[in-house]
């Protein structure tokens, strides 16, 4: 085999390889935000770095035939997922760097495997056997896999795992993580617990009574933007804000004491965020929103333990009922002194309501209610609930003008030293 010969052969192991490996190392994070995105990511990505197998050890015609054609599937799957209310995904996703990326290397493979076939053509019929010429020792087949295989396993765990390095500490309560690895728990200024569900208390200096508020997942989307405004619609790299319906949230938090008084916790970072209209999250390179900043951001409780965010009412996405996300911190100069953690849900009826006007209209209804989400259904995180923890999360929401304003009261026992 001449020179340009392998060069052809390297050159499409090396794209179906890197086309594999972005693809590994976006599949696990994904799964957590539509699984079957993240299960494609997967899949997809163990085939196509696989494929250097049969390219280096060129077993012929009918696998660059099947390599160009699985490409195309994938490639075609992803042009179907940037549609808006697509069969895969549910919603239409963005195009981004790694899309990019992902699929320049794949039309490379596509080209160097079509090049491949013509070359061993070509060599077929300037020397018979020409294909099955190369050398088929065991041992280099073996060194072959085992590359293969760490490719593979690297390309799925190595990102999970510096992630997890990475990541905001977890709360006392949470379960195991992915790898079974119990909770790590903080300093005791780190520690939080939350309210007991059945807890009344009353609010100085009024009468009004909060119900504890149990903690849940904080899920693979938050981004500490750092964001300090209260209108939270915009991006702010563009200037462009969300369409969707106005949806105005106060929050009311409140530090309940060993007597069972609710005392307003003022100097709380408040953060929210949530889902668009059409069900995406901002700065998620997976879906093709990274740099994007809306529907994020966070407030400072004053005296009275009260912020207000102005928003639109969010949309959903397959698998999860419609919810906010909410973090209560406290900060001691720059050292985090408590964090809760949790997600905020909206009746169903409202939501279907919504869902009948532009643009969520645009999106369809709904394909989960409340009581079918496992997380509103499960237990909390704290371990205070052991089942529908959502029920005690459901924003009290009313229509007002062309929008509708949700209140919450967020009570919490804060450890502190």
């Amino acid at each position: 085999m001449g020179r340009s010969g392998v060069v052809l052969y390297l050159a499409a192991a090396a794209a179906t390889a890197i086309a594999g490996i972005l693809h590994l190392t976006l599949g696990p994070n994904s799964l957590g935000f539509n699984i079957n995105n993240g299960l494609l990511f997967i899949i997809g990505g163990i085939a196509q770095v696989f494929w250097i197998i049969p390219i280096l050890r060129r077993w012929g015609m009918k696998w660059d035939f099947i390599g160009i054609s699985g490409t195309i599937v994938l490639f075609a799957i992803w042009a179907i997922t940037r549609m808006p209310g697509n069969p895969i995904t549910g919603r239409g996703g963005g195009v981004n760097t790694m899309a990019i990326l992902v699929e320049s290397f794949q039309f490379a493979f596509i080209g160097l495997s079509i090049a491949i076939i013509i070359y061993e053509k070509k060599m077929r019929r300037l020397e018979k056997n020409t294909l099955t010429g190369s050398v088929k020792n065991k041992r280099g087949v073996l060194i072959l896999t085992a590359i293969v295989v760490a490719i593979i396993l690297g390309g799925l765990f190595v990102p999970m795992l510096l992630s997890q390095g990475n990541g905001p500490p977890r709360q006392p309560g949470s379960p195991p993580d992915q790898f079974g690895n119990p909770p790590q728990f903080g300093s005791p200024s780190d520690q939080s617990t939350t309210v007991s569900t059945n807890q009344t208390c009353t609010l100085t200096p009024s009468l009004i009574e909060v119900e504890g508020a149990p903690q849940q997942t904080e899920g693979p989307y938050f981004v500490d933007e750092m964001l300090d405004r209260s209108d939270i619609r915009s991006d702010p790299s563009s200037g462009l804000v969300e369409d969707g319906i106005p949806l105005i949230l106060k929050i009311n938090v409140y530090d309940v004491n060993d007597g069972g008084d609710c005392i307003p916790l003022k100097n709380a970072r408040v953060d929210i965020w949530h889902a668009n209209s059409q069900g995406l999250y901002s700065d998620i390179m997976q879906i093709g929103t990274l740099g994007k900043k809306y529907l994020r951001g966070y407030q400072v409780t004053g005296e009275d333990g009260a912020v207000s965010f102005t928003t639109v009412y969010p949309g959903w996405y397959e698998g999860r009922a419609i919810h906010i996300h909410i973090k209560v911190r406290t900060f001691d100069g720059q050292e985090k002194t408590f964090e809760w953690t949790s997600q905020l849900y909206i009746a169903d009826s409202v939501s279907a309501e919504v869902h009948q006007q532009s643009p969520y209209k645009n999106h369809g209804q709904p394909d989960v209610k409340n009581i079918d989400d496992g997380i509103y259904s499960g237990a909390s995180t704290d371990g205070l609930v052991q089942s529908n923890t959502g029920k005690h999360l459901m924003l009290s929401i009313v229509k007002k003008g062309q929008g509708y304003v949700g209140s919450f009261n967020v009570g919490v026992d804060a450890i502190k030293t």
